[in-house]
């Protein structure tokens, strides 16, 4: 009967520590994972930006500069923990990699060789637009993403 307490003692212990172990990784992207939007004026230039970050490690970028419509870029994301940066699908990797600061439901990216510095909200993207953008394609002649 010890024996069998004892086991079952063991077992409630192994269940516990099993259950109170976290991924990292999943802590880590928890950070940057969701969707985001900035609007804001550059140059004298009206800005409309949602950015979609995947626990996939993937994003969608969908960008309006003036008017129009937005331009959808898609491609890769890596994220250490502190440091954001992407790699858009035809292999271009964003202008600059960003230090990223998290504060409620802002997020502050920061470039990491200039004083560049954008902060997104935490938005849902709406419907209009997911289903009424641009594909960017690599011989498209359009304005160079935000990233």
């Amino acid at each position: 009967m010890k024996k069998f307490i004892s086991r079952i003692m063991f077992c409630a212990m192994a269940l516990f520590a099993f259950a109170a172990c976290s991924d990292p990784e999943a802590e880590k992207l928890e950070k940057v994972v969701g969707e985001w939007h900035y609007s804001g004026t550059e140059s004298g230039v009206e800005l409309d930006v949602y950015l979609a970050l995947s626990s996939d490690y993937t994003f969608e970028l969908y960008q309006k500069i003036g008017e129009g419509p937005h331009y959808l870029y898609k491609g890769k994301f890596d994220y250490d923990g502190e440091v954001l940066s992407g790699t858009y699908n035809d292999y271009t990797p964003w202008a600059h990699d960003y230090k990223v600061t998290r504060s409620g439901n802002s997020m502050t990216l920061t470039s990491t060789t200039s004083t560049y510095s954008v902060t997104y909200t935490r938005k849902s993207i709406p419907e209009e637009v997911k289903t009424h953008y641009m594909p960017v394609t690599k011989d498209e002649a359009t304005a160079l993403p935000i990233l």
